[in-house]
């Protein structure tokens, strides 16, 4: 597997393309074409919040068919909590969109991020369609990644290639995503494109596993959007056999878009509204998975611990509060705590380890969290990052 430029048009068909519409009132690009010049195998996941965008619910429906051909993204608009037309107002673009790109409505998708609340500028988005279609490239996957972000300060995107059987076969994402990030589908939107022949069936797994370990895996604040998806569109176009479950050229395909899930994923951590500090916490030793899944997430999750780390604090006895609030089941006379591969806490008690020692560790950008229980064989990953005055800035200033 290598590394390839081209963001998600890397892979043979591709294209994308980005332009203004009106939506930002900066002037920046607003809204954004991913199109495969052939019907694709086509997968998605969605949020998991009960209240969810017109948009979410549009690609919901489309997909259960497992196929489609493209997808409309626009930024700066939620497309949500602004009445019954949402989903209506989604068909009607998806349609004057297909009818452009001369095919069938139902395989043209759309997702929305931005503002909740607001009514979706169907016109301004209409009116924009024709210079979404003139700006449609090969070249364009970098344009796709910048055009739908929203409170981003990067855009995000990777491509690499794999072999298949003699056959080279990319694997390509982007996404945007940098605040109301929490598991369970982290609040982002996530675009995959792959020119492999792959089975739906192999695809559909490949995906889920790969969205789990990395999309479900971190988070910023704790909050779930009503706009997250992830999407994934496999063409075919690279001509090797059809992968299927369970062979080799299946864990090559697995590990490479597992690869593409996390790089990606991880990228939204860095970028996390406000954030300093890149934490990974891992909890080990637990009795079974779920426990190890509930402690480290609430340690994710605690404005405690985000601050402290925000201030290069190391107060390890907010780590060992927050497991014990979790839910999970412990042992806390058994319980020990690292920072880095310094042991702060041994079974239930503080080590005394040398002060000077844990600051240094706490004033690196990239900071790891362990918490062993020691009752079991399960374990737990999550990406986070810290808690910053700024991020309080951003979310207090959103709308404005």
């Amino acid at each position: 597997m290598k590394i390839v430029k081209g963001g998600v048009t890397a892979p043979k068909g591709f294209l994308a393309g980005s332009t203004s519409c009106g939506i930002k009132k900066s002037g920046k690009t607003d809204l954004a074409l991913l199109f495969s010049e052939a019907p694709c195998v086509a997968i998605g996941t969605f949020t998991t919040n009960k209240v969810k965008s017109g948009s979410v619910v549009l690609c919901m429906e489309r997909l259960k068919k497992g196929t489609s051909q493209g997808v409309i993204v626009n930024s700066g608009n939620a497309n949500c909590c602004s009445g019954k037309k949402e989903t209506k107002n989604a068909v009607e673009i998806t349609k004057v969109l297909a009818a452009k790109l001369g095919v069938k409505k139902d395989l043209i998708l759309m997702a929305s991020t931005g503002i909740i609340g607001r009514p979706l500028p169907t016109d301004k988005i209409k009116n924009g369609l024709n210079s979404l279609m003139d700006d449609l490239s090969a070249s364009n996957g970098t344009n796709f990644a910048k055009a739908i972000m929203t409170t981003d300060t990067v855009h995000k995107e990777i491509a690499v290639q794999i072999n298949i059987k003699g056959k080279a076969v990319k694997i390509a994402g982007a996404c945007k995503g940098a605040g109301m990030i929490r598991p369970d589908m982290a609040t982002m939107l996530a675009f995959f494109t792959t020119d492999a022949v792959v089975e739906k069936n192999a695809v559909a797994k490949a995906f889920r596993e790969s969205i789990y370990d990395s999309f479900n895996k971190i988070t910023v604040d704790g909050d779930m959007s009503t706009n997250d998806s992830a999407i994934i569109f496999a063409n075919g176009l690279a001509g090797n056999k059809a992968i299927k479950n369970n062979t080799p050229e299946y864990d090559i395909f697995l590990e490479a878009l597992s690869f593409v899930s996390k790089e990606l994923s991880r990228k939204i951590v860095l970028d996390g509204e406000g954030a300093t500090r890149f934490i990974e916490i891992i909890v080990k030793g637990a009795g079974n998975e779920k426990d190890a899944e509930l402690a480290a997430r609430r340690i994710s999750e605690s404005s405690l611990v985000k601050t402290m780390i925000a201030g290069g604090d190391p107060n390890w006895g907010r780590i060992a509060a927050a497991v014990g609030s979790s839910g999970a089941k412990i042992d806390p006379e058994r319980m020990d705590i690292y920072f880095g591969n310094v042991l702060v806490m041994k079974n239930g008690l503080g080590t005394n380890a040398p002060r000077d020692l844990l600051l240094a560790i706490f004033r690196k950008k990239d900071i790891e969290i362990l918490v062993d229980l020691k009752s079991g064989k399960a374990r737990a990953r999550i990406w986070t990052c810290d808690l910053t005055k700024e991020y309080v800035r951003i979310n207090a200033e959103y709308e404005t």
